[in-house]
């Protein structure tokens, strides 16, 4: 059975670095600067879907990405990987 970085899972990251837990869905979509949320939250993230998923997204998780990209980066490694 492969894993999904689903939603749910991109919500609850994106919280516990430090989004807004009010912020909607449709926000996902702006950038991580536009989010406010900065190159020690990116890290963060990067290594929080690197130790649960095994998939490393460091490099390419810069300020101009967006949450959505970035899950979509993830599933495709994912993928890639089974």
């Amino acid at each position: 059975m492969s894993q999904t970085f689903t939603d749910h899972d991109l919500r609850a990251l994106l919280i516990a670095v430090g989004l807004a837990p009010d912020v909607t869905d449709e926000a996902y979509a702006l950038t991580f600067e536009e989010l406010d949320l900065d190159s020690l939250a990116r890290m963060e993230i990067a290594t929080r879907i690197q130790e649960k998923y095994g998939v490393d997204i460091e490099d390419e998780l810069v300020a101009e990405l967006s949450p959505i990209q970035a899950k979509r980066l993830v599933n495709e490694r994912l993928e890639s990987a089974a």
